[in-house]
């Protein structure tokens, strides 16, 4: 479905500058942050390299490794991760090893049980050797870099801080297997949970109202699968998934009492909208007379941050860029000859299959006339606070793990995913990528491993060339569209292999000069005529139609322009919503001052604006008024899933249900756009006082970056040592900028660009960057909030990459070398 974005409001003005206070900070936290600092200068004699490794560290925390072979630079890469994000890495490695439990209770056993039943259950060598030759070196070497650097901190006693807050220590146990878990990839991957909803939708509104209020996109008269009993369709499905999305955990002083993690790794999350912008400009549109790249992938905002910024250098290896934390190589970024870039594409690469169990045995599942025995095994899971371990039965069928039973019904919903497959672990496809000298080579490392997730990929290469390439594993689905969970037993709906490469779409160097991509259903636009199905669930166009908009325009454009256009708020919604606004006859002083507000308004959602504050309020109210006269009493009290491009259509051409002729149905329209204006300004009465002259886009509307481990709630910034001082944002969902939020009631920035790049192709050195909170998560290191205020004002930093440039840059300069036996 394509989620409706709500707003929220801030006033920057209000806020102090951006940093951690850490004068401020508790003496005896600050004390012990200090002393578990990294050493980031001098040498380290280390187990596990045959040369020395240099790490250059410069001014914005960028570790720059240079090695002499494969093995030393990825052990160098683990080594110095570990060193920066170890509390991320442990939290990371018990979320996708299923061993929550162990640290953080009872409450995770079902969350625990869920990852290890998606772990990979193939040919270990196979696995390997799919995302790059040297693979196993790789992965064994990035494992023995993490737990060197792990043990290290062991023996000098200098554990992060947040081990001691949460009672545990590190492990150095990472092995190759560690970095190839599949929950990484899990919640990216679509669509195993909105089958459930949309078939407990069918249950409740009916077929065709559930197209009307919940349409696909592309819109599909979406049925029922032959064969499928809604009734088998339980709400209690969805509750695993939900765990297997986000977790919270208690801890001692924290915010609130408990923290959401995201699903990756350890940070804080909330409901996680899907958004990402990349675009590519080739020398004819460029002032330089060659691409610039740009990309601002977005996910949950949180501390640690998600991505971690890297150059990687050895004989055949030179590459810049960010990748996760506990994955080798660098995901998106460039290297001497080409860039790249992605954003989620959308392709359905999950389906759920209704099992029919024996009532005798539930053990034993219908396949084709014929009783099959699922794949039984137990495991143990080691719980915090319980002496004995929970025992736990993890069941599979041909499809794959079964993650729901109702033994009453005699029915199992197994699902099947690509991440089962040889090379299904997310985000670890680019290692070839990075040695990518052309397009045909790019092609051809891509086709090799880039499996999941789902993604729009955009190139430039130093010889001028642009290229656009679609790729996932995408099922062949010859019979049903993988909308609804589908019936098991008869073989009916089974997969058909998956798209071959060479049918995925693709663009090489397009008569327009540029590829543009958010996360819409971009593929008929850059490959026309494409019409192999490969979901049904994008993103809302508005800011893939922003950005188009400005790259059509013909100016030359420089590295600054995009830099500009990734900061861009002007809301493509509100030039809809707003002029009908300002037709409305209102008559209460209130209101017409708040028309008055609208008028002249340039439609771009700037912190400082009023206008900005009033049209994001209004947007907030305006969705469930929109939808009432489609829905019954009581369906209006616990409806969810307002699709806002759905609600701009009924604001300009009003639905039938508004009334029974097109007069009639105009009235309703503007009653309920009346009614949201005049709710819009109750609230920001309520909540920024009754003078609009002090109204502005957000007081509220920050990025917080509080640490799931911070004490920050109701004590001043700056006394935890974990704390970040708010930064105040513009923008919203919808917006180039996007600033996902959850709700009128909640309005802190969830989601967006935590990082993001644009690549200078006639000079790399002129590449730039933005991150937040810092490439370090260790509390009172130079480079923990470093650069927030840089990544809040759009001013982007300096992406440096050769090694004079490097030089220029250098902050701190550390050796590991090897231990001679």
């Amino acid at each position: 479905m394509r989620p409706a974005t709500l707003p929220a409001l801030f006033l920057a003005s209000l806020l102090p500058a951006i940093a951690i206070a850490q004068s401020a900070v508790a003496p005896d936290a600050a004390a012990a942050a200090r002393a578990a600092l990294a050493q980031i200068d001098g040498t380290i004699m280390v187990s596990g390299t045959s040369e020395p490794v240099e790490v250059i560290r410069d001014r914005y925390g960028v570790p720059h490794i240079y090695a002499k072979n494969t093995g030393d630079l990825f052990f160098a890469q683990g080594f110095v991760v570990a060193q920066d994000r170890m509390w991320q890495l442990e939290m990371w490695r018990r979320n996708g090893e299923g061993r929550l439990a162990e640290v953080l209770g009872k409450d995770y056993v079902r969350r625990d049980t869920f990852a290890r039943m998606l772990q990979f259950r193939g040919n270990w060598d196979a696995e390997y050797q799919k995302y790059h030759p040297q693979g196993k070196l790789i992965f064994d070497s990035f494992a023995k870099g993490v737990n060197a650097a792990i043990q290290k901190a062991i023996d000098e006693k200098k554990v992060p801080v947040e081990f001691e807050r949460m009672g545990f220590s590190p492990q150095p146990v990472w092995t190759a297997k560690t970095i190839l878990t599949r929950m990484a990839g899990w919640a990216m991957t679509r669509n195993a949970s909105s089958e459930v909803t949309r078939a407990l939708d069918i249950k409740r509104f009916g077929l065709e109202k559930t197209r009307e209020l919940k349409p696909t996109d592309p819109e599909r008269a979406f049925a029922v699968p032959e064969g499928l009993n809604l009734d088998d369709i339980e709400p209690g499905i969805l509750d695993i998934t939900r765990d297997a999305n986000n977790y919270r955990f208690p801890l001692p002083g924290a915010a609130a009492g408990e923290v959401s993690m995201d699903a990756s790794y350890g940070g804080i999350a909330d409901e996680r909208p899907s958004a990402s912008n990349n675009w590519v400009i080739g020398g004819a549109k460029s002032a330089t007379g060659k691409p610039l790249l740009a990309n601002d992938p977005h996910r949950d905002l949180v501390n640690p941050a998600l991505r971690y910024l890297v150059h990687l250098n050895a004989p055949g290896w030179n590459a810049i860029g960010a990748t996760e934390p506990g994955v080798p190589g660098i995901a998106v970024g460039h290297n001497d000859r080409v860039a790249w870039g992605f954003t989620i594409l959308g392709v359905d690469q999950q389906d759920l299959y209704v099992e029919e169990t024996n009532p005798a045995d539930p053990n034993r599942y219908m396949w084709k006339g014929e009783w099959r025995d699922m794949t039984v095994t137990r495991e143990l899971i080691f719980v915090k606070g319980q002496a004995n371990p929970v025992e736990v039965t993890l069941k599979r069928t041909h499809h794959g793990p079964v993650l729901y039973e109702n033994a009453a019904k005699h029915r199992a919903m197994a699902l099947r995913w690509a991440g089962a497959e040889t090379g299904g672990a997310g985000y670890v496809g680019s290692l070839g990528v990075m040695q990518s000298r052309d397009w045909q080579e790019f092609r051809t490392n891509i086709a090799r491993a880039w499996f999941l997730p789902s993604h729009s990929i955009v190139y430039a290469d130093v010889e001028g060339n642009i290229g656009y390439l679609g790729v996932a594993l995408s099922p062949v689905r010859r019979n049903w569209d993988g909308l609804l969970p589908v019936p098991g037993k008869d073989g009916t709906y089974e997969w058909e292999g998956y798209v071959p490469f060479e049918k995925l779409p693709a663009s090489f160097n397009p008569p327009t000069g540029f590829f543009n991509t958010s996360n819409n259903d971009v593929v008929p636009k850059i490959v026309p005529g494409y019409d192999l199905p490969l979901g049904f669930e994008y993103s809302q166009p508005f800011r893939y139609n922003r950005v188009l908009e400005v790259l059509k325009s013909r100016k030359p454009f420089t590295l600054a322009d995009l830099q500009a256009l990734q900061q861009d708020t002007v809301s493509i919604p509100a030039r809809t919503l707003v002029p009908l606004v300002l037709e409305l006859a209102v008559y209460k002083p209130d209101v017409v001052r708040a028309q008055r507000i609208l008028a002249g308004w340039d439609f771009s959602l700037k912190k400082e604006s009023a206008a900005a504050a009033l049209f994001e309020a209004l947007q907030s109210k305006l969705p469930p008024l929109a939808y009432a006269p489609l829905l019954t009493e009581e369906e209006r009290f616990n409806y969810r899933g307002y699709d806002l491009e759905r609600v701009l259509e009924w604001m300009v051409r009003p639905a039938k249900a508004y009334g029974a002729s097109p007069k009639e149905r105009l009235a309703a329209r503007d009653r309920i756009l009346t009614q949201a204006l005049e709710q819009a300004v109750a609230h920001l009465a309520r909540t920024q006082g009754e003078d609009s002259k002090n109204w502005a886009w957000g007081r509220v509307h920050t990025a917080d970056f509080v640490h799931p481990l911070s004490r920050q709630k109701g004590t001043a910034v700056g006394a935890d040592v974990f704390a970040v001082t708010p930064a105040p944002r513009g923008g919203d969902g919808n917006t180039v900028m996007a600033t996902s939020y959850a709700s009128d009631t909640n309005t802190k920035q969830i989601a967006g660009a935590s990082f993001s790049f644009v690549a200078d192709v006639a000079d790399w050195d002129r590449s730039t960057f933005l991150s937040a909170p810092g490439n370090s998560a260790q509390p009172l290191s130079p480079f923990y909030s470093n650069l927030v205020e840089s990544w809040a004002s759009g001013k982007g930093n300096m992406l440096a990459f050769s090694r004079n440039k490097v030089d220029e840059v250098k902050a701190n300069v550390l050796t590991l070398e090897p231990i001679r036996e």
